[in-house]
């Protein structure tokens, strides 16, 4: 813990909680990306974001400061810690998305699924 944050000085560190949060990040750091849809890592630090024709950005948060960036899908793979993008870039490095699944980047930017009714059991089933 810094003095900075010990004497409640400063602003805390900053996570991204929800895909609003993640969504008004990326909004900070690339004002033209319009997001509707993100993933985000457990620690709440990374997160993947995606617009309307289906480019994504990488958002990052450290401390106070956001910062991101275009990502290609092709940067993008899945790993047993969760999904790892390559950036190719010395100042972003690689990022890993900590308990984030192939599944949850195959669903950005996807409809929510339709809730179902629970089923009911009609008859009885008898023992021969």
């Amino acid at each position: 813990m810094g003095l900075a944050a010990w004497l409640g000085l400063g602003r805390a560190h900053r996570m991204m909680r929800s895909v609003d949060e993640a969504i008004e990040a990326v909004g900070v750091a690339l004002p033209r990306f319009a997001a509707f849809d993100a993933v985000i890592a457990e620690d709440g630090r990374a997160a993947l974001v995606i617009d309307s024709t289906g480019v994504i950005a990488l958002v990052l948060v450290r401390g106070a400061r956001v910062r991101a960036r275009l990502v290609e899908w092709a940067m993008v793979r899945q790993t047993h810690a969760g999904i790892l993008v390559e950036t190719g870039d010395r100042g972003f490095g690689d990022v890993l998305l900590a308990g984030v699944s192939a599944i949850d980047v195959r669903r950005l930017g996807m409809p929510p699924l339709p809730q179902r009714e629970p089923a009911t059991i009609v008859g009885s089933l008898e023992t021969a």
